[in-house]
């Protein structure tokens, strides 16, 4: 590994562009020196240079070539609320079925398709979650400076549910549990519904070779 002289990277870069770039070029590693004393800013780069490790402040996943006034801003994810308390617990789940090809709630009559998680517990509740997929979308028009159309920002269309309720232990469907039970018990979803409301003890039980087990 070779070594850097601090006092000789001084003299031939001098701004925190050219020496971000200078160690991008030689490791892959991208730095994050805009606003850090001109001391630390090329003791970690030597570091960098010669193998060793740089504190977690100076490392960024930003490509120095790139002015960061081009990037296009992207949302952040949403993040899903905490699984309701009120649920039963996790381990009275008698049953788990998983569907990936079904209807998006955003675009039901489309293309697009969601997974979907269902469960059922032994009081009878059966829930249901969307599990994804994520897609990033463009939002708005502007022109940069490079004469291009580009998009404002990227935002998500996220369908991602917690979990929530289908059909309640009295054999009640709530509002969305109407709608995917009548889908999934008809035609159109191929007659998942049986996939769906089964106790997978009863189902094991037609296979059973040992009664002492």
């Amino acid at each position: 590994m070779a070594t850097y002289d601090i006092e000789a990277l001084k003299a031939d870069l001098p701004t925190a562009k050219d020496l971000a770039q200078f160690v991008f070029d030689r490791t892959g590693i991208s730095l994050d020196l805009i606003g850090k004393s001109k001391d630390d800013q090329y003791q970690v780069a030597k570091n960098a240079l010669e193998g060793k490790k740089i504190p977690s402040e100076f490392a960024t996943d930003l490509n120095p070539y790139i002015d960061k006034k081009d990037l296009i801003p992207v949302d952040e994810v949403r993040k899903l609320p905490p699984r309701n308390p009120d649920l039963p617990d996790i381990e009275s789940r008698v049953h788990f079925f998983g569907a990936f090809n079904m209807p998006h709630p955003n675009d039901p009559q489309g293309d697009k398709k969601v997974q979907i998680n269902f469960w059922k517990y032994d009081n009878g509740l059966i829930t249901y979650q969307i599990m994804g997929p994520l897609e990033q979308i463009p939002v708005g028009e502007k022109i940069n400076r490079y004469g291009q159309t580009v998009p404002e920002k990227y935002s998500w269309l996220d369908p991602r549910t917690e979990e929530l309720i289908l059909r309640r232990p009295d054999g009640t469907y709530t509002e969305k549990g109407r709608g995917l039970y009548a889908f999934c018990s008809g035609e159109k979803g191929s007659g998942l519904w049986t996939m769906i409301d089964r106790n997978i003890m009863s189902v094991a039980a037609k296979n059973i070779t040992d009664p002492w087990a």
